[in-house]
Order: C-alpha cells, then structure tokens, then sequence
C-alpha cells in the first residue's frame, strides 16, 4: 500500500514539472510582450500655483531606464496680490484688477532628463519616474484696458466710458470708483513685450496608462523662473524677478 502511494506521489510529481515548465514559458511570453519604444510625445494640461496653460513632451529612449526629453510649456503667470473687484457705485459694472499692468504668459523651451524608478510590472500597474529640466524662459506682458468713467463734456449729469490702457498715473484711473469694468481682452496683444529669463523643473510623474503603445501620465512638481528685469505685473506691489511654483500636468499621448 505504502508502495503505491510513493508511485502515485512520484507521478504526481513528473506531472507538475512540465506544467509548472509551462507557466514559466507563459510568464516569459507575457514579458516579452512589453516592447521597448524608442520615442513618445504627449501633451497635456497644467495647473500651478499662479496659474495655468499647456504642456508638450518628446523623449527619446537613451536607457531601458532612462530617457532624454524635450520640454515645452505655455501657462498665464498671475501676481499673488492681484484680486478681481467691482464698482461699489454701480451694480451692473464687471469685476476688474484695479492695480493691474499687464497680463503676463510665459513660454519655456528646454531639455532634461527622465529616469524610471519603478517600471509598470502589469499593464494595469503604475510607472514611477523622476524628472528634470532646464532651459529658456520667455515672458510676454500684455497691456490691460480698462474702461474708465470719464466726465461728459457735453452734459455734466452724465459720464460716458472709454477704453484706456491701465495707467496709474492717469488721475480718472486713480480710483476704483472710476472704473466701470475691464476692457477688451484681446485689445493690447499688438503691444507685447518680452522678457527673457531662465527656468528649471524638478517632478515626480506616475504613467498608468493601460495600453502600452499610449500614454496616461500624472506629473507635479516644482519649477522655478528667473528673469534678470523683474515682470511688471501690478502698479503698486513689487514686481519680482524669481518665481517659484508647485504645478500639476496631465498627459496624453503615444509611443513608437
């Protein structure tokens, strides 16, 4: 009886080997299926702490692990004292920035590096990689307008409005109760003017996109601009020269 029960226990055994043999042949199908892109681009959506814009990626394999990128950035740049405010003497007026000079938009160029920490182990898992880069800055200011309550030359019981470029030395746009609202948005953007600088970006970004071949990418971080002339963005609050911000950027795109 004792025979038979180590045969049987043998037999049992011979039979797992070649299964098992044939959950690892499996296992090693499955990883070759991971394929190693050479290239991916994406784009994508950024928030930071003083404002928000759009985002462009492309990376080029220079590892299994580790990656060159090109990093593009387009986002508004918002001073932290700036708030919007009506007119209290009329209740159809619009919100405006009283104190406000111009709308700045800031466009950075560079490249850095992108390295894996935790590589996606199932197409539902998660890939951890760290970033940085370095490059241009370049500021654009746009003049704001204002329309503003002027006296009415013809009949003094009556103001009319025009449109002024914000000026605080004007003396009809020295005080909030002679602005009716904001101006045209798009009136100023022939009298853009630049501001060149630099900038660098550090991030921790998290790809969990469930297709291989695309990209799903959460990215935050902080990055830092420096200008040599500082920004002119409010009348009577400093203007400074460095800014530094903690963003957020979603990502789409693809791999080849």
């Amino acid at each position: 009886m004792i025979s038979r029960l180590l045969v049987l226990l043998v037999v049992s055994m011979l039979m797992a080997v070649p299964a098992a043999s044939a959950q690892d042949s499996l296992r090693v199908a499955d990883d070759e299926t991971n394929i190693l892109f050479k290239n991916e681009a994406s784009g994508g959506v950024t928030f930071h702490s003083s404002g928000l814009g759009i985002s462009f990626r492309r990376g080029w394999h220079l590892t299994g692990y580790r990656k060159q990128m090109l990093d593009i950035d387009f986002v508004s740049l918002r001073h932290p004292k700036q708030y919007k405010q009506p007119n209290p003497y009329y209740q159809d007026s619009r919100p405006f920035f009283f104190g406000k000079l111009n709308f700045v938009y800031l466009l950075r160029g560079g490249y850095g590096r992108q390295q894996i920490l935790f590589s996606k182990g199932e197409r539902s898992g998660v890939e951890v990689r760290y970033n940085y880069y370095a490059g241009a800055s370049l500021a654009l200011t746009k003049p704001v307008y204002l329309d503003v309550l002027v006296d009415n030359p013809f009949d003094t019981l009556y103001r009319v409005i025009e449109t002024r470029r914000y000026d605080p030395n004007d003396p009809d746009q020295q005080s909030v109760e002679n602005i009716y609202g904001p101006g045209p948005f798009f009136k100023g953007f022939d009298q853009l003017k630049p501001y060149p600088g630099v900038y660098g970006k550090f991030a921790i970004s998290f790809e969990y996109g469930g297709w291989q071949q695309k990209i799903t990418a959460l990215e935050t971080g902080v990055v830092v601009d420096y200008f040599p002339k500082a920004v002119p963005i409010m009348a009577y609050n400093k203007n400074e020269n460095l800014y530094v911000n903690f963003y957020i950027c979603l990502h789409w795109g693809g791999k080849w």
